[in-house]
């Protein structure tokens, strides 16, 4: 290619224009200026070449800034993916399911894979978990948690059936009717306060209620249910769920009924291996009832691995 070296070249030119009366002003003016050009620059004997060079290198530059700009950003987490999952903030924005969460904030050194549902001060129709296996070796307070930090969790049926645990834990909770049956544990300590002050909670319409999809089958290290506020949720299941490593707490929870059973013998089970003495599975005073039902539970040494 043959450069000269480049002269801004202007040549005069000359417009007319109409007379406007209203402005006071008598057209036509000689209005001139000069138009520029550059002379000098050769593109050789094949610009076009030139040209579909200039227009690739803009498409291989504007690609690479793409790139660069979403390398390494990860899609956010669908429900029910490990992640923390915001139940009422969801509500708030209108959203009728939950769907999407944000990565939890965890030490590098102990990842884990943890399922986290934050309430807060939403109206839940139900939370429905089926056919898990909860757990791990080490590191892991509960499996299983569901507590408040202020206000109550307040449902109308919490269910757990047929599910195994190194322990089980039910503190700080009202309930008006709680049923234990065919449970076997390492150790059972059963001792509500009866009460004439429980409430028999009851959901009402599901309309204007968060849906949360129902998670059957999948793993994950943990389950937290959380809340900030007083929340209501229709019912609460976990059936067939396995968990090792930790065990489940449940509190401050307000529910019209607690049942925990077992469809058959050695379905429902607790038991962390300290022997019967050193109950693995725990309702403690601080949990109020109207009337309680205990039928067909057993003691046993058992240790759930």
């Amino acid at each position: 290619m043959n450069f000269k070296k480049p002269k801004l070249i202007i040549k005069e030119r000359r417009i007319h224009f109409p007379r406007i009366p209203w402005v006071g002003i008598e057209l036509p003016l000689n209005m001139a200026f000069r138009l520029p050009s550059l002379e000098g620059l050769a593109l050789g004997q094949n610009p076009k070449a030139i040209v579909l060079m200039a227009l690739m290198v803009s498409a291989a530059v504007l690609s690479g800034a793409v790139y660069f700009a979403v390398h390494g950003v990860n899609a956010a987490p669908i429900w029910p993916q490990a992640a923390v999952y915001d139940a009422a903030q969801a509500q708030q924005l209108g959203h009728d399911e939950i769907k999407v969460g944000t990565e939890p904030v965890e030490e590098p050194s102990t990842p884990t894979m943890t399922l986290q549902l934050n309430i807060g001060s939403a109206r839940i129709s139900e939370l429905v978990f089926e056919d898990m296996s909860i757990g791990k070796a080490s590191g892991l307070t509960d499996a299983i948690n569901i507590s408040s930090t202020a206000g109550n969790i307040i449902c109308e049926t919490l269910l757990l059936e047929d599910v195994e645990a190194t322990d089980f834990t039910l503190a700080t909770s009202t309930a008006y009717a709680m049923t234990i049956s065919t449970t076997t544990a390492d150790g059972l300590s059963i001792s509500p306060t009866l009460a004439s002050t429980p409430v028999k909670y009851a959901f009402g319409s599901t309309r204007g209620a968060l849906s949360v999809p129902a998670v059957r089958g999948g793993t994950f290290d943990r389950i937290l249910i959380s809340s900030n506020a007083t929340s209501t949720v229709g019912q609460i299941t976990f059936r067939r769920v396995k968990a090792y490593g930790a065990g489940i707490t449940l509190k401050d929870l307000k529910c019209g009924e607690i049942i925990i059973r077992g469809t058959s013998a050695d379905e429902s089970v607790y038991g962390d291996g300290t022997g019967i003495d050193s109950a693995s599975f725990t309702v403690n005073s601080t949990v109020t009832v109207q009337s309680s039902t205990l039928i067909g539970n057993v003691e046993r040494p058992v240790s759930v691995r």
